[in-house]
């Protein structure tokens, strides 16, 4: 993609410009590896983007935005385009005027790296493939305070519906994608890190483990759950108890109960700690 040369762009208003193929390729993994950039679409993703002070490679909004979002506009290159071509470029159906083009932050697969935090709260997804759910996931890890996300295959963190669904989590998340999980494990058993896997039945309550001792939770596909080999790789296995009428519960809901469980065992603590004082 052409870079800016500091003159004012005119207006595109023929879905024919090259720029509309360009920016419809980011849909797609392979776009955005050779692009080096992410498609992120709508008026919230870019607020995101200002409030992390992230980079932008381009700016691409209708005029009518622009009028109405003078705030948002920074330094970076500003493509002016009709509401046609804005919708042409755009992956969902009502596009609100402004897509923002973003350097990729992980363009490939990664080795395995360990967070600098002391008591680390860490997530490992296996295979997880809806895009929204895995949206979801991210959403609720960051509301969880979760340290790093390690992604082993699944559903591509960086396309649009993903980074829709999780409201700009994903670009806020220390996350890495990875041929295998194994070797994130026994990074853990090795850190003395407590290692639960989220099991439909058989497992203990998840309530009964201390989550604020470092822990790693796993999660696994929609449909097939948990790779064995993983589970049987020194993991505690965690069950939601439910209703017998469900057989079992979404991935990114078990994620919210089972990430949010650390928030609310702390908040009993500091309960029981006010509690303790004011006797």
């Amino acid at each position: 993609m052409s870079r800016f040369d500091g003159r004012p762009a005119d207006l595109i208003s023929s879905r024919r410009n090259p720029l509309v193929h360009q920016v419809r390729a980011l849909q797609q993994p392979r776009g955005r590896r050779e692009q080096g950039l992410l498609l992120l679409e709508g008026t919230h993703l870019l607020q995101e983007c200002r409030r992390l002070g992230l980079p932008l490679d381009r700016l691409i909004a209708t005029t009518r935005w622009q009028e109405q979002h003078p705030t948002l506009l920074g330094s970076e290159p500003l493509q002016p385009v009709s509401p046609e071509v804005l919708q042409a470029m755009a992956s969902t159906d009502s596009p609100d005027g402004v897509i923002a083009l973003v350097p990729h932050p992980a363009p490939g697969l990664q080795a395995p790296s360990w967070p600098q935090a002391k008591s680390p709260l860490l997530l490992a997804l296996d295979r997880v493939q809806d895009p929204g759910n895995l949206g979801t996931i991210l959403r609720t890890a960051l509301a969880a305070g979760v340290d790093r996300v390690w992604l082993g295959g699944g559903a591509d963190p960086w396309q649009p519906k993903v980074l829709r669904a999780s409201a700009g989590a994903a670009l806020e998340l220390s996350m890495q994608r990875l041929d295998d999980l194994a070797p994130v494990l026994a990074m853990a058993r090795e850190r003395g890190v407590a290692c639960y896997a989220a099991l439909r039945d058989g497992g203990q309550p998840y309530w009964q483990p201390d989550w604020h001792q470092p822990s790693l939770l796993l999660l696994g596909n929609e449909g097939s759950g948990l790779d064995p080999a993983l589970v049987q790789q020194g993991v505690t296995a965690l069950t939601i108890p439910h209703h017998a009428a469900v057989e079992s519960l979404n991935v990114a809901v078990a994620a919210g109960v089972l990430l949010l469980e650390r928030v609310r065992q702390g908040h009993d603590r500091r309960e029981s700690a006010a509690t303790a004082l004011g006797a």
